[in-house]
């Protein structure tokens, strides 16, 4: 099993960061690697959510099911996709009025071994990208 955190500050209310993050409909237009995005299903507490990705010429889709808790924490676990296990967290905590800390948390593992190399060799510069992605649209 491999573990990734991160950690990181947005200058931006926590409402507008939750807001934005949650809004999974609209990755497609600003995530990299994101070439579509949808929410399958939509209750009080989660949705089901499928992406799916192009990352470096590996054309993939990841389906999570993701428990929300409203400007505290979006949960995500895997219901199918490229990976053994997948879970992930985002917590958020707002440290100012115009501030918000973002904590990512993932614990995975891939079924595919060239995937997973490609995936752990470029997780950090992914992250980046991800990270900058989120900011410029906030």
């Amino acid at each position: 099993m491999n573990h990734f955190k991160r950690s990181f500050i947005i200058e931006k209310p926590i409402n507008e960061v939750f807001s934005l993050l949650y809004d999974v409909n609209k990755y497609q237009n600003f995530i990299p690697f994101c070439k579509t995005s949808n929410v399958l299903q939509q209750q009080d507490d989660y949705i089901i959510a499928q992406l799916k990705l192009d990352f470096f010429g590996i054309k993939s889709s990841l389906t999570t099911k993701n428990t929300i808790k409203n400007n505290e924490s979006i949960i995500m676990d895997l219901q199918d996709g490229p990976f053994k296990t997948f879970h992930a967290v985002w917590l958020f905590n707002a440290i100012t009025n115009q501030g918000t800390q973002l904590d990512f948390k993932m614990d995975y593992a891939l079924n595919n071994p060239l995937l997973e190399f490609a995936f752990k060799k470029n997780l950090n510069t992914v992250s980046e990208s991800i990270v900058n992605a989120f900011k410029e649209k906030l």
